[in-house]
């Protein structure tokens, strides 16, 4: 768009709009200035508002950080070589030549928060807290870029102050890549590490427009005495799905629309044995968070799509009429995704909520011997609308011993089912709004399903800082309802 002359950046109606979001009411992102310097471009060349991918962006970073048909005249920043390129030629006789990045390749997010949130349970008794300043909540410092022509990196330290006082550090995501290593251009690349899957590509948080993710996936509880019950805090690290994993994966692009991903990872588990009461279980299978536990056991996943029209998944423009502005096409993404994993020698321990069964030695030990995720997914754009959703089938095999875990009381399966239907709309470039359906069917059949609204509205004051102000609300009928109001600042440079 061109500046209207004379304009100041701050303008009124910049002001006006940024003291209504804080006056009004007053997890990780993934926007990565480095590119912006590394290329002088602007963020918006890949994020429609960060850090939701446009579809250049998603071709960028399947690329392994690579524009599509890159050449040296777009890099601004002149990496430094590692060996000269006569190497190639009598390699293995020499050490094959490599880059770094020209400059440190860091950027740092920042977010700030106003939280209003109120929670009723079953008998209706209701807490509330009024506009807690969580100034910051979370900062995030990212390593990105490339190494030559066939590697790229990815790091990110997380750093969030919760609303109980204390803090934590940790490591979200470190993985390297090696990409083109054979065949067709884009269709065979390894990525190993810790980071979030391409089984999630489109709807796990590193890929949202909105602060809250989607519970009904990632932080649904699958154990219990009778199967899981809901949806616990992210603190929990207890999920039908691992946001991020530690392991290998492959993953490509074939004839410009048809993506693969298949991956390998371990089982980690975060408070080993802890004790609990009701169905609720502190140790999961598949979480990142926590230690190792040295289990010999693997989850394995993988995901097909195929896109219709719009730009390619490569970035691939042949025989496509694209409208000027970059966050607009005409496209269908469909696809299936699996995921499947063994539990057995991880522990959680329940208590039957009934009282029932008890056993005076204490809770019973309970494991997820064998689990499976089936899941659907569609993404359709037009112009400056994009709706999208997932439809996940789970089932939990869950073992119950004796506190003592010397004798195995049953073995039985049980299944949850989960959905998500999310729409964007680009109101204007700085002006963008989001509304997200989820319901949650419990594997426990005396519960009732988890429904979840999300509603944000958006304001880009420029191309890396952005407001929020978002409405969640999260009902279960018989446990209770959770909503909050906040608003947010995120600034990334």
């Amino acid at each position: 768009m061109t500046p209207v002359p004379n304009q100041r950046p701050w303008s009124l109606v910049h002001c006006l709009v940024l003291v209504a979001l804080f006056l009004g009411l007053a997890t990780p992102a993934s926007a990565f200035p480095i590119f912006a310097r590394k290329y002088h471009t602007s963020c918006v060349t890949c994020h429609t508002v960060y850090p939701k991918l446009n579809a250049f962006g998603a071709a960028f970073r399947l690329n392994g950080y690579r524009m599509p048909k890159e050449t040296e005249e777009q890099i601004k920043q002149t990496p430094v070589s590692l060996g000269s390129e006569a190497y190639k030629r009598v390699w293995p006789d020499a050490v094959w030549p490599n880059e770094l990045p020209g400059n440190a390749p860091l950027a740092v997010n920042v977010k700030m928060a106003s939280i209003y949130s109120s929670s009723s349970d079953a008998s209706g008794n209701k807490t509330i807290v009024h506009n807690d300043f969580q100034f910051p909540q979370e900062v995030n410092l990212f390593a990105a870029g490339t190494l030559g022509e066939h590697m790229s990196f990815m790091a990110e330290l997380t750093h969030a102050e919760n609303s109980d006082g204390s803090s934590g550090t940790e490591i979200e995501h470190a993985r390297l890549g090696f990409e083109n290593l054979f065949g067709p251009e884009h269709a065979f690349n390894i990525r190993l590490g810790k980071f979030a899957p391409n089984l999630y590509d489109g709807f796990q948080e590193m890929w949202l427009m909105t602060d809250n993710g989607v519970d009904s996936l990632f932080n649904y509880n699958p154990a219990g005495y009778k199967g899981g019950t809901g949806i616990l805090d992210d603190a929990a690290g207890i999920v039908a799905l691992p946001a991020r994993v530690r392991g290998i994966e492959a993953y490509g692009v074939l004839n410009h629309r048809f993506f693969y991903t298949f991956g390998v990872s371990s089982k980690i588990a975060p408070g080993a044995n802890a004790p609990v009461t009701g169905t609720d279980a502190l140790n999961s299978t598949g979480s990142p968070n926590g230690n190792f536990n040295n289990s010999t056991h693997k989850d394995f996943y993988l995901r097909f799509d195929y896109k219709f029209g719009g730009m390619g998944l490569d970035g691939d423009t042949e025989g496509v009429q694209l409208p000027p502005e970059n966050w607009r096409e005409n496209s269908f993404r469909v696809g299936v995704l699996g995921l499947k994993g063994n539990g057995t020698g991880i522990d959680f321990l329940v208590t039957d909520p009934t009282g029932a069964l008890i056993d005076p030695n204490g809770p019973f030990h309970m494991q997820d011997t064998s689990y499976t995720r089936t899941g659907l997914f569609a993404s359709w754009t037009h112009s400056d609308l994009n709706v999208f959703g997932v439809y996940l089938h789970g089932t939990d095999t869950l073992q119950l011993s004796s506190a003592d875990n010397l004798t195995v009381l049953r073995s039985d399966d049980r299944t949850f089912n989960a959905y998500f239907l999310q729409a964007d709309y680009v109101i204007a470039p700085p002006f963008q709004i989001s509304a997200r359906y989820e319901k949650l069917t419990p594997a426990d059949t005396s519960v009732q399903p988890v429904k979840t609204m999300n509603f944000n509205f958006t304001y880009l004051a420029a191309a890396n800082v952005k407001f929020m102000l978002e409405y969640n609300k999260q009902d279960q009928a018989g446990v209770g309802t959770n909503k909050s109001i906040n608003t947010i600042l995120r600034a990334a440079f």
